[in-house]
């Protein structure tokens, strides 16, 4: 069941149809947003194109996550803008982060997530990084390898 702040967002994206109204329905999410005028790039070619694809790689998905209710909006969308990051989705970020802004989230809430981002990176980068030179320095092939003089 919807959180009471979202049952109006749920309600709209359940009943939208064409991709104009699908995006508005997102829109819902953050009070106070105005859509440019060029409207979302990166969907736009969907809109007009195969709203179906709306529908099946995000609205569906969108409208259970909110329609279940078990994450907090500010929680959620903190996480949002966390794995749009680590997926490099940086044109997803800017909403997600106004949605987590709208939710209640501050400044730092948000550069601690880009922390937390940069953090497993780092860490699996370093954790990776060590696997491959572990078995490059193991290698006979590597050890056999003299100094040029």
């Amino acid at each position: 069941m919807p959180r009471p702040e979202e049952v109006d967002v749920v309600e709209a994206m359940k009943a939208a149809k064409t991709g104009e109204e699908i995006l508005a329905s997102w829109a819902l999410q953050r009070p106070g947003y105005k859509p440019g005028a060029g409207g979302d790039p990166t969907l736009d070619f969907w809109v007009k194109n195969k709203v179906e694809m709306l529908h099946t790689f995000a609205q569906n998905q969108l409208t259970q996550l909110l329609d279940r209710g078990i994450l907090d909006p500010k929680t959620r969308y903190l996480l949002l803008v966390g794995l749009y990051m680590m997926n490099n989705h940086w044109d997803g970020v800017l909403p997600q982060a106004c949605n987590a802004k709208a939710a209640g989230a501050t400044d730092e809430e948000i550069m601690e997530v880009a922390f937390c981002v940069c953090y497993s990176v780092g860490k699996a980068k370093m954790q990776e990084s060590g696997q491959c030179l572990d078995k490059v320095f193991s290698n006979p092939m590597y050890k056999e390898i003299q100094r040029k003089q």
